[in-house]
């Protein structure tokens, strides 16, 4: 096994296990594939958010990851999980707990695909174990059943989506969004999913989008207010006063804005503040991090501007934690993933890759439960569209689970989340 290559992916989330599925079928029996994660399932963030809301689906969105789950039998290739890595040096990686009997592990090519960091429910905690999740999705549940007065802090995508499924399990509680712009969601007159990205920001969207989200919501009953943002405490609360906490606050409190208004709330709900997890690659080589993402050529290899960093030549990243131009989303992560796979196997058969070129169509469609919702799409020299159909006909029911997340499990040992009626 000493002479073996490896190929080592961080990461086994969407994009990880895209490009793990994808390498499979074409690498020579002279390499092997080495998934790395801190913990010891996947997670589907995409339907999270319901996870958080309806008891049930908290086994929906959580599988177990291991070498079983991944590959046939057999297999050379292997999961390492639960372990995380703790270094990135040149043409090798240190992990927490040993492998192999080293916690030093050689490769030939090593792909970050550690996405993105956010609170419950968005993504995963770090590190948990997949009981440890199924119980803060649990408790989240048991909260939100209990709120009668709720207020969303940010009306993007996320924030819009957890009113829809908080207000379709409890049609009299007080549901409040407040957003810091103008209109729902980031509404411009020419949405760009190629946009450049060096940090974490809401995607442009298109206005009719918007429109058609803040009339869903107007008939949900749902609050909306624009061009406000509520203030962070930054010293202890007042007796009466919201302390800057999210979830339940244990009774009703009172969050000032910055308009001088005040609403109340007994949860919060915060939908703001995602940021990429880069930290690593910030560790090794700070001239590789542009903005708070990791920059990559046109081939998805690291790059920087230190001329003699120890990621550049044999380190990818892909997904949500690098530059690449466009939203990040599940969609993004898994096109990076198939094309790095196909730039990884042209090098490891010593022929030269070709560009990545990420196409430009991109859906973006948001749900308000299981039976409403608005969406667009943008389609490349077409433009961008309302897609209300694709919403609930292709997402609000499942939230791709099936397809998307169960589906891409290839190993020995099937896996399998209960039906929707089941949660």
């Amino acid at each position: 096994m000493s002479e073996t290559k490896n190929i080592i992916i961080i990461g086994a989330s969407a994009a990880g296990h895209t490009l793990a599925n994808s390498l499979l079928p074409h690498l020579p029996t002279t390499h092997r594939i080495l998934v790395i994660d801190a913990s010891d399932y996947a997670y589907w963030a995409p339907a999270g958010i319901r996870a958080a809301v309806k008891p049930g689906w908290e086994k929906r969105v959580t599988v177990p990851v291991s070498t079983e789950t991944f590959f046939p039998a057999g297999s050379a290739h292997q999961v390492i999980a639960p372990n995380k890595v703790v270094e990135l040096k040149k043409n090798s990686i240190v992990l927490e707990k040993p492998f192999e009997g080293s916690k030093e592990v050689q490769f030939a090519k090593c792909v970050l695909a550690t996405g993105a960091l956010q609170p419950a429910p968005m993504r995963a905690e770090l590190g948990s174990s997949m009981a440890d999740m199924q119980t803060v999705l649990r408790k989240m549940q048991t909260e939100i059943a209990q709120a009668k007065k709720v207020v969303v802090i940010g009306g993007g995508p996320v924030g819009v989506e957890f009113a829809g499924e908080v207000r379709e399990l409890l049609p009299s509680t007080s549901i409040t969004i407040v957003h810091n712009q103008s209109r729902i969601l980031n509404p411009s007159s020419n949405p760009n999913p190629a946009q450049k990205a060096e940090a974490w920001s809401a995607p442009s969207s298109y206005p009719k989008l918007s429109t058609a989200l803040e009339a869903e919501l107007k008939a949900l009953n749902i609050d909306v207010i624009l061009n406000d943002r509520v203030d962070i405490p930054s010293g202890e609360a007042s007796e009466g006063a919201w302390n800057g906490t999210s979830g339940s606050l244990g009774g009703v409190k009172t969050l000032k804005l910055q308009s001088g208004k005040t609403v109340e709330a007994d949860y919060v709900f915060v939908s703001v503040g995602n940021k990429s997890g880069a930290g690593l690659v910030e560790q090794a080589d700070k001239g590789a991090i542009d903005g708070s993402m990791v920059k990559v050529d046109e081939f998805l290899r690291v790059t920087s501007s230190s001329p003699d960093s120890i990621l550049s030549a044999d380190y990818y990243a892909i997904g949500d934690v690098c530059n690449t131009p466009g939203w990040k989303t599940s969609q993004t992560a898994v096109a990076d993933a198939q094309y790095a796979a196909t730039s990884i196997l042209a090098e490891v058969k010593g022929t030269k890759p070709k560009k990545y070129a990420r196409s430009p169509m991109h859906a973006l469609l948001v749900p308000l439960g299981t039976s409403r919702g608005a969406g667009s799409i943008t389609v490349p020299y077409l433009g961008t569209f309302m897609a209300p159909k694709m919403v609930v006909g292709f997402k609000a029911k499942d939230l791709f689970i099936g397809q998307a997340f169960v589906g891409i499990f290839k190993g020995a040992e099937k896996v399998s989340v209960p039906d929707v009626a089941a949660a």
